[in-house]
């Protein structure tokens, strides 16, 4: 299985650096995973490219649209009081932002759930790192080769 935090989810749907390394995980994994949070940064995000018109309006609705279809086809980590105590603790041990947190939490707290190694892909460097200290196996989408 493989995890994709945001900033690896959404290249699936905006070309840019990386984006054929996600597609290329999406074809080559049994399963996708991704925290429930991400629904709604995905659409923060894709909002933000139209914004600062890095997406057309036709781009931006057909990258949403494709999202929609994708989003049940995702086993899709929920946001329990657990994982939001393993995110407050992987706050203290690493320099990570709020939902970048609740990502890796959501990934260990699967992981452990399956009783399988999965593997952890984003592109932020620092929430890698903390992913390669929490022993997971990490992939930087930005600097894989496909």
């Amino acid at each position: 299985m493989i995890y994709l935090d945001t900033s690896a989810l959404v290249k699936r749907f905006v070309q840019e650096k990386g984006s054929p390394v996600v597609q290329s995980l999406f074809q080559s994994a049994t399963a996708v995973a991704t925290a429930k949070i991400a629904y709604a940064e995905i659409f923060a995000g894709l909002t933000r490219k139209l914004r600062e018109r890095n997406l057309s309006r036709a781009q931006y609705s057909a990258a949403c649209r494709h999202f929609e279809s994708d989003w049940h086809a995702y086993v899709r980590v929920e946001l329990q009081d657990d994982i939001l105590f393993l995110a407050r603790d992987l706050i203290q041990r690493h320099p990570l932002k709020g939902f970048d947190a609740v990502h890796l939490a959501s990934a260990l707290r699967l992981k452990v759930a399956l009783g399988e190694e999965l593997r952890f892909a984003a592109a932020d460097k620092n929430l890698l790192r903390a992913a390669q200290s929490e022993k997971l196996e990490t992939i930087n989408v930005e600097t894989a080769h496909v």
